[in-house]
């Protein structure tokens, strides 16, 4: 689970991430203290746990970057604070071990609960250590290539348990529904609000176009693919992070890979898709981008209700989140108004 060489800017970032900065406490644990409790909790290891005290980004999880004896690996812990269900990661570690053995995404190692307080649970998986391209325009053909074949693969399984969503109007539906019924939605500040309403008007007309939509086939897909969950390596693009894996239509995912950052526009690069795909693509644009502003208003009003982790609830992420949230806003208007 490989990172950039340089850092991405929090404002150009799609959800502000923490990535490559340094932290001293999670989950009100030191790094030392988290390793001895990861040594206490996992049977994986059987010697020392060495945690890097860095994030490597992520809003459903704060992912750290560890090694032991000789094995490189990334530990996952909840972004969001206790209580936890027990289970937290149980269905993450089944879905992944299902993929893990096409190939295409990273296999997990471990999965459990710290002996701390509040029962934190984790999931640990192995470290992919490849090239992380920031933008579509830096990808080569090559890699193009891989990637279309490693998604061929990855939207053709059929792990279990998963949700169906059986269109886009309905996937829209379920997310917006979290964000309405959100706990904090009532006392949320005035910007927030603010957003809310500016959204509330656009929403009828997103809806009424992914009405107009005939085409979503079931099929897996990853959920939340951009260009940071994309690792190349050795002729291989393997996808990391697949918390919202589900079934619906793998033309989201590509949708999703091209209007996911701050200020994205720019259209599939030739070799990923066909020019028929392609058409199906850009159909799912509107849709995706009411995905993506949902999606951040509901971390929005976690934020604000103090529901995220501190490292992740800083003034600089919320001010981030409120700009990207405003920035696609305007994209949606342009588009569907």
């Amino acid at each position: 689970m490989a990172t950039p060489d340089s850092l991405l800017e929090v404002v150009g970032c799609r959800t502000a991430e923490m990535k490559d900065l340094g932290f001293t406490r999670t989950h009100g644990h030191t790094i030392v203290e988290l390793e001895q409790l990861l040594r206490d909790a996992c049977d994986f290891f059987d010697g020392d746990v060495v945690l890097k005290e860095q994030s490597l980004g992520g809003w459903s999880n704060i992912n750290v970057l560890g090694q032991s004896d000789g094995i490189d690996f990334v530990l996952k812990v909840p972004a969001s604070v206790p209580p936890y269900e027990t289970s937290h990661y149980n269905r993450l570690f089944a879905t992944s071990s299902f993929l893990g053995k096409t190939g295409v995404t990273a296999k997990p190692l471990a999965v459990g609960n710290l002996s701390d307080d509040a029962d934190t649970p984790f999931i640990i998986f192995e470290y992919i250590d490849g090239v992380i391209h920031e933008d579509l325009a830096d990808y080569t053909l090559s890699e193009l290539e891989s990637l279309r074949r490693s998604l061929l693969i990855f939207s053709q399984q059929k792990p279990p348990g998963l949700i169906l969503h059986t269109s886009a109007h309905e996937y829209l539906t379920s997310i917006y529904e979290v964000t309405e019924n959100h706990m904090h939605r009532s006392r949320c500040s005035q910007e927030v609000d603010d957003l809310l309403a500016s959204f509330g008007e656009i929403y009828p007309s997103v809806l009424k176009y992914a009405d107009s939509l005939r085409t979503w086939p079931s099929e897996l897909m990853h959920g939340d693919l951009w260009a940071p969950n994309i690792v190349f390596r050795e002729g291989s693009a393997i996808l990391l992070d697949l918390e919202s894996c589900a079934y619906g239509s793998r033309f989201f995912d590509l949708a999703y890979l091209i209007e996911a950052d701050a200020g994205a526009s720019q259209d599939l690069p030739e070799g990923l898709v066909s020019p028929e795909e392609t058409e199906e693509v850009n159909r799912l644009r509107p849709p995706l981008i009411a995905y993506l502003i949902l999606w951040s208003l509901e971390r929005l009003l976690s934020m604000e209700a103090g529901l995220l982790e501190p490292s992740l609830a800083t003034k600089r992420i919320r001010s981030a989140l409120i700009d990207y949230i405003r920035s696609k806003i305007t994209r949606l208007s342009s588009i569907l108004l």
